[in-house]
């Protein structure tokens, strides 16, 4: 496998190379080779809801962990009834080498803000990819019967295994499909974008649910790069491969390559603190100096890059299968020094917004999934208030 990420390299048709093309929907694709599963002649297609809107629209497909070329046959993009097809270079199939990404040409298919987006794409090669697990709402990936159902009205869907989770919790899981990683629209007036680098709370959805609270006329996009199980310092060992490529690891790829990026929302911390020593080597757990020395190399990146950078605080975990008093005197430390050292304009007070107010390290019981660690639906709405308030404050 390829070491690096071969940048995308959009249609040069002329004019096109005057165009602006910003992210309006997003997601990080980590390594699921350890756990998936081969498929051969099926059609995929994801239903997503994208950030801001725009005249035209394109899809980036990334086979940045592939064992081998990645082909792609017929793709569709479906909005507002609508149905356009999508090429790469005017063929209706591309080959994704293994490491790289490929742009579709634009589409001439108008998208609305925070509006319902379909994409299919078959693939009738044997492809290795994750089982598809039963989302919910506006963030999921369906898997068809065999054969070339791109476009189709009725979707063949087959029936997916219901993902394994706790009676008890009150989780909501986005499951947006392998391979399409993001969505950028054409328009006529710039767009920032908020590109969220997370782990399991930011790919729950909280990003999405940000946008759709953002008005029209904001001028801001925000996308998902969250990854479940994904860490700030270190990236997942090869039992866990598909915890991904820590913050510090993919943020070239992850932020810095997302087209039109502005700003980026860190919100990693709790998988450092809570991995080791149940998923990891407990020797892999970082010192509160540590952790900091993380958050200033991403800090010291982006401003070269010239991205603002928000760090979310961390959300409390009392209560949490990990938890014990180090880990939370670890917590407490890292959030101290981004309150006292960075202030309100660098961080996002993720942990004043969930914490309960008579017993500040547990989550408030509304925003507890309960599991005592990631939010409920609940908890992601107010994750999103908090996010936009931030973000909607620096605006003129």
């Amino acid at each position: 496998m390829s070491t690096t990420s071969t940048p995308p390299t959009p249609s040069t048709h002329g004019s096109e190379q005057s165009v602006r093309w910003h992210a309006t929907w997003a997601q990080s694709l980590p390594d699921v080779r350890a756990d998936g599963e081969w498929f051969a002649d099926v059609t995929l297609r994801s239903h997503l809801r994208v950030s801001a809107g725009g005249d035209r629209v394109r899809l980036q497909f990334g086979n940045r962990f592939g064992d081998h070329p990645l082909r792609i046959g017929r793709s569709a993009v479906s909005t507002r009834g609508r149905t356009a097809a999508a090429t790469f270079d005017g063929r209706d199939g591309v080959t994704v080498p293994v490491g790289s990404s490929v742009l579709t040409d634009p589409i001439d298919l108008p998208v609305g803000h925070h509006g319902a987006v379909k994409v299919d794409f078959h693939l009738p090669e044997r492809t290795l990819f994750p089982p598809l697990f039963a989302g919910s709402g506006d963030f999921t990936c369906q898997m068809s019967e065999p054969g070339d159902h791109v476009g189709a009205a009725a979707f063949p869907a087959v029936t997916a295994p219901p993902f394994p989770m706790p009676d008890d919790a009150d989780l909501t899981l986005h499951e947006s499909g392998p391979f399409l990683r993001t969505v950028e629209v054409a328009n006529r007036v710039p767009h920032a974008v908020v590109v969220c680098l997370g782990d399991s709370i930011t790919a729950m959805g909280w990003p999405e649910i940000a946008a759709g609270l953002l008005p029209g006329g904001s001028g801001l996009s925000v996308v998902n790069r969250g990854i479940p199980g994904n860490r700030l310092r270190l990236d997942a060992g090869p039992a866990n491969l598909s915890n991904g490529r820590s913050g510090l690891s993919r943020f070239e790829d992850d932020v810095l390559k997302t087209a039109g990026v502005a700003q980026v929302v860190v919100a990693l911390g709790t998988n450092d603190l809570g991995l080791p020593g149940a998923f990891e080597p407990l020797g892999e757990l970082p010192t509160a100096a540590e952790l900091i020395a993380g958050y200033e190399t991403l800090l010291e990146r982006a401003g070269t890059a010239d991205v603002r950078v928000r760090i979310a605080t961390i959300t409390a975990r009392s209560g949490s299968d990990d938890y014990d008093e180090r880990r939370e005197q670890i917590r407490g430390a890292v959030n101290d020094w981004m309150i006292r050292a960075l202030g309100p304009e660098v961080v996002i007070d993720f942990d004043k917004a969930l914490r309960c107010d008579t017993s500040p390290l547990r989550l408030d019981r509304r925003y507890d999934s309960g599991d005592h660690l990631h939010p409920s639906a609940a908890g992601q709405e107010q994750l999103a208030r908090t996010a936009v308030a931030a973000l909607l404050a620096e605006l003129p």
